[in-house]
């Protein structure tokens, strides 16, 4: 949720908050605080905010400085209300005092709060975070969903020259990776110019641009793909397991030299991810398959033959005509080499 307005009380909390972190990390374990009032002995904070901390530190015991650590809130000190039409309003402790903030809330974020307000939502941890010159607050919330069970299969196969395909009993559809490939070769472009340069803040800088680029379109797609199954009735998705593709995938020599459309240029593990938390809010069931033989068999008839060439698959046996990648997604629906352990 973008749009807290700047406050030097929210920055100083912040600030403090990672202070205390890296003090933390920098005392011996036996001697590191437990509670907020051991704590105190080396830093000032909100009780609620130092207890968080300790919380999200001793969760990564690799840590050994911290960049940033935010601070935290539960659901006895963080509030979040409306406070009439499009305008919402969160509250909590700061070093000083108790402040509210209005906040900007998307379309998409407000039932899922009017959830919260209804008692139909279990608020976790919120956690205050910024980005550039922006505030933001990353609430998490507990929802029950009512599962469908009684509807159809959908299975979606992902690659190259598409980035997705979904199908559900011969309906399709399509996320062509063109455009996506031409972004990809025009960072990889500009990173190349970059690294002769030596220029390195803006190496990361680039970094980091491409990687929300690609985070924006695999939530693009994963909501079309929920809408899409949302629209058809479909109870259950199926995906490919992507578990060690990167050692045992192959890739054509061209592939390779055209580093743009890589497969692993692309972060299909993240879309999976992203398809798999939206799947579960409508109350789809998400499985995955072993990838194998998907792009071989005939999804009509279950005929096997020689991986296809060009984009169309025509069985020899049955006669039927179908995109190499809607067979594929086809026959991930229908799991024809198994659920994946």
């Amino acid at each position: 949720m973008p749009g807290i307005w700047p406050n030097f009380r929210v920055a100083l909390t912040a600030d403090r908050c990672t202070q205390f972190g890296n003090t933390f990390l920098g005392l011996p374990k036996e001697n590191r605080p437990k509670t907020s009032k051991q704590a105190s002995e080396y830093i000032t904070l909100p009780s609620a905010v130092t207890c968080q901390a300790i919380r999200d530190i001793k969760g990564k015991p690799k840590a050994r400085k911290f960049k940033r650590l935010w601070p935290g809130f539960n659901n006895q000190n963080f509030r979040i209300e409306s406070a009439g039409g499009a305008c919402w309003k969160a509250s909590f402790p700061t070093l000083e005092k108790r402040v509210g903030v209005p906040i900007e809330v998307s379309q998409y974020q407000v039932k899922y709060l009017n959830a919260l307000l209804n008692g139909e939502a279990k608020q976790g941890t919120a956690y205050l975070i910024k980005r550039g010159k922006e505030w933001y607050l990353h609430l998490s919330l507990t929802l029950t969903v009512e599962k469908n069970s009684q509807g159809k299969t959908m299975g979606i196969d992902l690659g190259l020259t598409d980035i997705a395909v979904a199908d559900i009993e011969g309906k399709t559809l399509f996320f062509p990776g063109g455009q996506a490939a031409y972004t990809r070769r025009h960072y990889a472009s500009l990173r190349r110019r970059l690294q002769k340069k030596q220029a390195h803040r803006a190496l990361r800088k680039l970094g980091n641009r491409e990687s929300r680029w690609i985070s924006d379109q695999n939530h693009k797609i994963s909501r079309r793909i929920i809408a899409f199954a949302q629209a058809n009735n479909a109870s259950t998705i199926r995906m490919e397991d992507l578990t060690g593709i990167r050692l045992t995938s192959k890739q054509r020599k061209k592939q390779r030299r055209d580093k743009g459309r890589s497969l692993h240029s692309w972060a299909f593990y993240q879309l999976q991810q992203f398809i798999e938390y939206k799947a579960i809010l409508a109350g789809i069931k998400v499985e995955y398959v072993n990838r194998d033989k998907t792009s071989l068999v005939c999804s009509s008839c279950g005929t096997e033959r020689s991986r296809p060439s060009g984009r169309w698959y025509v069985c020899g046996h049955c006669g039927s005509r179908k995109h190499i990648d809607a067979n594929a997604a086809a026959n991930i629906a229908k799991a024809i080499s198994g659920l994946a352990a």
